[in-house]
Parts: C-alpha cells; structure tokens; sequence
C-alpha cells in the first residue's frame, strides 16, 4: 500500500514557503516533519523531531505542494497522537473552549471584558495557564447574534425571496464577539434577495482540531453535520462568514475527522465573498452601491488560501465605485487562531507577522480588510489600524446602516 507521504519529491516548493522557517530556521520544516517524518514512524525509526510544535497550522504547505500532498496534517500527527493519550493540557482546554463561556461573557461583558484586560489577571493566567499576557484577549459582545436575529425582521417574512434560502453558519466570534458582522451578513444577503436561515450550530472544532484533540472536535462535527445535512440535501447554499470555519466544514469533517456525511455538507459550503462573487457571476448580486474613495489593503487568510478560491473579497471590493482595494500578498498574520496567545508561541508569532504589519505601515490606509477574525485581531494589534470583514464594507455601501 502506498501512503500518500510516499508522494513527496523533496522538492522543497514547502519551505520555501513555510511562513515559520522564515523566523525560526530550528522547527524542522514541512517537508521533513510531514512527509519526512511520516516515513521514518512508519518504519518505527523515530518518534519524535525537536520544534515540530512550532508548526502555525496555516497549511500554506499544503496549498503549494506540487504532489497534492497534505504536510500540515502529516506534522500534526504525533500531537494528535500525545492528546488522544493524555488530552488537552488546561490551557489548551481554556483557549479552546470559547463557546461554552461564551454564553455567560455576553450577560456580563463588562465584567468579562474588565477581568481579561486586568494586567494582575493577566501576570497570573501567564504564570498559571501560560496565555501570554501582551496578547489582547478578544472583547465579548453584549449580546448574541442569535439575540439579534431573533428579533430581525426579514423583508422575506411575508413572501418568497426571489433568489430563495442559504443557510448561514456564523461561527463562534459572530455569536459572541462579533455580533455586528453576522448582522452584516444577514443585510447583504436579504438586499440580494435571499431569505436567510440560522441552523443550530456550535463552534466548528478548529481549534481543537490544531491543538489535537480530535475526539473532542468530532463531537461537534457530528452536531454541526445533524444539523446541516437537511439544507445541504434540500440544495440551499450553506454560507461562512469565517474562513477557518468554512474550511473546517469544507476540508477538515471529510479529511481529518473522516465524518459521516460531511461530503454532502462540503459541497453546499461557500465562504460568503466567494458565494457574493458567484451570484455577481450569474447576474444576481445587486451593484447599488454608493460610490465613496477609498483605498483599502487586503489581507488574505491562510484558512482561505488552502481553499483555493483565488481573492473573491478583492474583486466584490472593487465593484464599489471609488474603492481601490488590493492584496497585501504579506503572508501569515502569525496568529493562527490559540496559537498567538501562548505564552511560549507569542514571540516567534509576532515575527511571523512582521511582514504583514509592514505592508499595512507602508500602504498608509487608516483600515484594512481581512476575512478571518484572528487575523484581524492580530492586524488591530500589531498594526495599530482598524481591520474590517470584507461583507462590512458591501454592507457599507449598500446604505444599509441607515436601513
């Protein structure tokens, strides 16, 4: 039997573009940690490489590789294997589990909010958890998507909507952190004459997929597929507003969790600027927009990279007339979703992500566009400017604020 690791070439196309070997030339790289590695346990040579945990997850390894080869999973195998036997360290467990908080941060976010910016607080969660404490913790809400569209009024309450339903997966920062941009969403799909429904959902298990707890993972793989299997059978598009979520349901529920049914699933799923990008392709997004002058940077996702649908938020972006927005083309942001709040990660992130808070510096635009939230929040931080969602902007633009 041939594994897929037996594909590689060596050929190096990985490291040249593995965002991590460019600042810690000690982690062993895509090739020998995925495939390289891969050979050696298969003949029960080694068990382990020194720095292996360094790897960001970004799966730019896996975007580039000439052979099709997946060396983001390959490196992550031996993590798996560590958590399956010993589970999640607690402050792997803390910084994964944000959806189960999530619901209580939102009644109090005041207090919430007030605690994990408290620097005492954060000395001791450094020294107890060892969550790095220069890192802002993301600000909860005070109240929930869910809470906002159970009192949102669809203009299609009454009548059908004349491009017909998507099912919406909001993920957990719209949910809890981020309650504006799933509004957001929702606004720009009812303006383009679809009627939107919410599933039940929770966290799309992401992150603690990249920490290695894929037991943990499956279970809210199997919840999210019960739940989106009627829509996606029924034909309805299921949009993302997330590119980590959108490629967990997409990739990660077929190839990492090997789910049941998650291929019906994948195939209804669509980041929303590339589900936006084919409706203007067929003729059905609207262009009303109000013409403003704007330059705007783009920073395109890892997460969305590995789905390889190109850039479709640049080019709904440049429909506006007067917006002149553009690929940064900057690499990682560094943060990786947990990764950029460990105590031991915090450093070699912030480097990774150089790069990028220098391109933004140069392109001198008081804000910036990023699909992914952990990237935006990691723009915010390192940059200093305001990192927007792509749909924001649409939404924006549309006068739908004044709606």
């Amino acid at each position: 039997m041939i594994s897929e690791y037996d594909a590689c070439l060596k050929c190096t196309i990985c490291e040249m573009h593995c965002p991590m070997l460019r600042v810690a030339p000690e982690f062993p790289g895509p090739k020998n940690g995925g495939p390289g590695l891969a050979r050696l346990r298969a003949a029960g040579e080694v068990a382990e490489l020194d720095h292996l945990d360094l790897c960001l997850g970004c799966r730019t390894c896996d975007t580039v590789c000439p052979s099709g080869i997946h060396p983001a999973d390959l490196i992550a195998v031996p993590r798996r294997e560590k958590v399956g036997r010993r589970g999640l360290s607690l402050r792997d467990w803390v910084l994964t589990h944000t959806y189960l908080v999530g619901p209580v941060a939102v009644r109090m976010p005041w207090l919430t909010n007030g605690v994990l910016a408290n620097r005492p607080v954060r000395w001791a969660m450094e020294k107890v958890l060892r969550i790095d404490r220069h890192k802002p913790m993301p600000r909860y809400a005070n109240h929930s998507f869910r809470e906002w569209f159970a009192r949102h009024e669809s203009p299609w309450k009454d009548r059908p909507a004349p491009n017909g339903k998507v099912a919406y997966f909001h993920g957990c920062s719209v949910q809890y952190m981020e309650p504006h941009i799933g509004r957001h969403v929702v606004e720009v799909l009812e303006h383009n004459g679809f009627e939107v429904i919410l599933p039940e959902q929770t966290c799309c298990g992401l992150p603690i997929i990249a920490n290695g707890d894929l037991r943990g993972a499956a279970g809210n793989g199997r919840f999210n597929l019960r739940h989106l299997r009627a829509p996606a059978e029924a034909g309805i598009p299921i949009v993302v507003s997330s590119t980590s979520c959108s490629l967990t349901l997409k990739h990660d529920y077929q190839h990492v969790l090997h789910l049941d049914g998650a291929d019906v699933v994948a195939r209804q799923v669509y980041d929303i600027s590339e589900f936006l990008l084919a409706c203007h392709e067929q003729g059905l997004l609207r262009t009303d927009f109000r013409p403003t002058q704007e330059r705007l940077p783009y920073h395109q996702p890892c997460h969305q990279r590995a789905q390889g649908i190109g850039l479709p938020a640049v080019t709904l972006l440049n429909l506006i007339p007067g917006v002149k927005a553009w690929n940064l083309d900057a690499s990682c942001c560094g943060s990786s979703g947990t990764y950029g709040f460990k105590e031991e990660k915090y450093e070699v992130s912030m480097k990774v992500g150089e790069p990028l808070r220098e391109a933004l510096l140069a392109a001198g635009a008081p804000r910036a566009v990023s699909d992914c939230e952990t990237c935006r929040w990691q723009m915010e931080y390192q940059a200093g400017i305001q990192a927007v969602h792509p749909v924001s902007v649409l939404w924006e633009a549309y006068g739908l604020g004044g709606a």
